[in-house]
């Protein structure tokens, strides 16, 4: 195994030491796994930082993005939920809070008594512009990672997304 610049101090790497004694197979996935978790951990704290600013969290972050880049900028609250991966529970307590901040407004479906949509106001489109904009200057908790290599990135884990259950 090749060892990264962290290879003195990384945890990561100190698996592969201890891994092959205690004859636990090959490593090399939970090493990735464990990877993918700790970058998870410090990309969320960089986040949730950011947000903080802007009197947003993950969450609130995420519906909004998932509200404006939906046609027309509403999306039915029923489907956010599968979008996020997250409850319908979650979903509800974050377009609370959100049409409670004006970012957002619920409106009945013209024909399905039981759905609403959300739609993103204008103070939540400039709101989003802005605290995207705060995430792009912190790489949104990815120093480092340029454009090609993002693109690398997305490519390499799309399978590996679409083989958990994570669908298009």
């Amino acid at each position: 195994m090749s060892m990264t610049p962290l290879a003195a101090t990384d945890p990561i790497d100190r698996v592969h030491h201890h891994w092959k004694p205690d004859d636990l197979g090959d490593p090399r996935k939970f090493q990735a796994m464990g990877s993918i978790m700790r970058l998870h951990a410090l990309m969320c704290n960089t986040i949730d930082r950011t947000l903080k600013d802007f009197g947003l969290n993950r969450n609130t972050y995420l519906m909004l993005s998932t509200v404006l880049l939906s046609p027309k900028g509403s999306r039915l609250l029923s489907n956010i939920a599968s979008h996020m991966l997250v409850h319908p529970t979650t979903v509800t307590l974050t377009a609370d809070k959100l049409v409670g901040m004006g970012l957002l407004t619920r409106t009945p479906h013209p024909t399905d008594r039981r759905a609403t949509y959300a739609t993103i106001t204008p103070a939540g489109r400039a709101l989003m512009k802005d605290a995207t904009k705060a995430l792009d200057a912190v790489d949104f908790g990815l120093p480092g990672l340029t454009p090609a290599r993002a693109e690398k990135l997305v490519e390499m884990l799309a399978p590996i997304r679409g083989a958990s259950g994570d669908s298009a």
